[in-house]
């Protein structure tokens, strides 16, 4: 009897927890058990009063009517002509610049062949002058040494270079040169005035050769 009892019970028990068990599955199958379906479910063991349970709205598209759709194609034709000018006001603004940068590089580039050519002239200019300059001087100091005692002109020549003394001495008469080498006595001297007198005859013959 005793058996009987606990295998009814525990049969029981089976079929109760079956059958949870399907009302679960079934809840969660249709949505049952979502957090609003559990409030109502509470609320209904609290006996409190029920609130509906949630209604989905579907919502409804509206089909686009002719005018709006015209609307819409304007719109869209106005966006692509702004972009398109935009576009092409980039483009035009770009050849701008580089054009622009063109030009100031053509003009940089004139300026500083100009700054060449005005250097060289004015670098000519001024050999010229100083070349003036120093066929003045050189005019002057010849007239000084042909007037000059010949021993003190012979002073000064051994001071100075061996050619700058043949250039004096091819400028000046045959018979000033000729006192002025008579000078030449001392040792040292006279080494000066065979190396002036080789000169001296170079540089005429190179004259007479430049005068054929």
């Amino acid at each position: 009897m005793g058996k009987i009892i606990i295998t009814t019970i525990i049969t029981l028990l089976l079929v109760h927890s079956l059958a949870l068990l399907g009302l679960m599955g079934y809840g969660y199958a249709t949505g049952r058990f979502e957090p609003e379906w559990i409030g109502q479910y509470l609320a209904t063991w609290r006996r409190e009063k029920l609130a509906p349970p949630p209604v989905e709205v579907q919502k409804v598209e509206e089909k686009e009517t002719p005018t709006q759709a015209s609307a819409r194609i304007a719109a869209a034709e106005i966006r692509r002509e702004t972009d398109t000018r935009e576009s092409q006001r980039d483009i035009e603004l770009s050849r701008y610049m580089q054009n622009t940068v063109e030009q100031a590089k053509l003009k940089l580039e004139q300026d500083l062949q100009r700054l060449q050519i005005d250097k060289k002239i004015l670098a000519d200019k001024l050999a010229e002058y100083n070349g003036l300059v120093e066929q003045e001087g050189f005019r002057k100091a010849m007239i000084n040494y042909s007037q000059m005692k010949p021993k003190l002109v012979k002073d000064d020549f051994m001071q100075m270079d061996d050619n700058v003394v043949v250039r004096y001495l091819a400028e000046m008469k045959a018979d000033v040169a000729t006192k002025i080498l008579e000078q030449f006595k001392t040792g040292e001297e006279q080494k000066k005035r065979l190396r002036l007198m080789e000169l001296l005859e170079n540089h005429r013959l190179i004259k007479l050769s430049d005068n054929k």
